[in-house]
């Protein structure tokens, strides 16, 4: 039960990455979204959201246009412009190609001396480490920036580069759609990111009883493994590809 309530609606940007945030057939669903009801259930604050592609999400961010952004990675800049609230789940970058053509490449170091073509999409950002290995594959003339998951698997599908470097959950939305649960391979890159997953509230956009009220339900709810257990009840049903992936609790690094 609702016991207070945000003075206003609460704006949300809206991209499809996967579990997290997806649209299928015009209803928006997801574990961002099973969370976010869950918070309007106990607070009583509306949620709006706009559909953008995912870098525009942090621009809004980052420009005092969105007060609440879901299914992030925490990195510095971002710190800048919000508060993080760790949802104890953590993914590893992926390296995903087609099962009839597996690459095999577990390092940084292996990738950047592969001579093959990889795809990465634009504004995300999962930590310094897998930023630097994109811009020495861009350097090199090795890289494809696409705007979203489904552009980057259907570029895989089509054989016009070779691999994909993306925390995998983020495709599994696509990959279903485009029936490729099962002809895709997934190789964790040992070297770069595990990246924790969480929730940004804007550190600007509300006024301070709003911001406490969700900063608090967040809270609780994280305590609590609200997160984690959607995320553990959906991997029963993941494809290998996806669940080498994941861990979970707060000590993990």
């Amino acid at each position: 039960m609702a016991q207070a309530e945000c003075s206003r609606d609460i704006v949300v940007p809206f991209s499809d990455v996967g579990v997290d945030l997806n649209a299928t057939g015009g209803q928006r669903g997801g574990i961002s979204v099973d969370y976010l009801d869950e918070v309007s259930q106990r607070t009583g604050c509306h949620f709006v959201y706009v559909d953008v592609p995912r870098a525009r999400a942090w621009y809004m961010l980052a420009h005092q246009q969105a007060d609440v952004v879901p299914a992030a990675i925490r990195t510095g800049w971002r710190d800048d412009s919000g508060v993080f609230y760790d949802q104890f789940v953590q993914e590893g970058v992926s390296l995903l190609s087609m099962k009839e053509r597996p690459q095999r490449l577990n390092s940084m170091e292996a990738i950047l001396h592969s001579g093959l073509t990889f795809t990465f999409v634009r504004g995300h950002d999962y930590g310094p480490r897998t930023a630097e290995l994109i811009e020495l594959l861009e350097a090199q003339g090795q890289l494809r920036l696409v705007k979203d998951p489904g552009i980057m698997l259907r570029m895989l599908q089509a054989g016009r580069i070779d691999a994909a470097i993306v925390m995998a959950s983020i495709v599994t939305t696509e990959a279903a759609a485009l029936g490729l649960n099962d002809t895709l391979h997934g190789e964790p890159i040992e070297d770069l990111e595990w990246g924790s997953t969480g929730i940004y509230l804007s550190n600007s956009t509300l006024l301070p009883a709003d911001a406490k009220l969700l900063a608090s339900t967040f809270e609780q709810l994280n305590d609590e493994g609200f997160y984690v257990q959607g995320y553990q009840q959906l991997q029963a049903n993941m494809p290998p590809w996806v669940t080498t992936g994941f861990r979970y609790g707060r000590k993990h690094k």
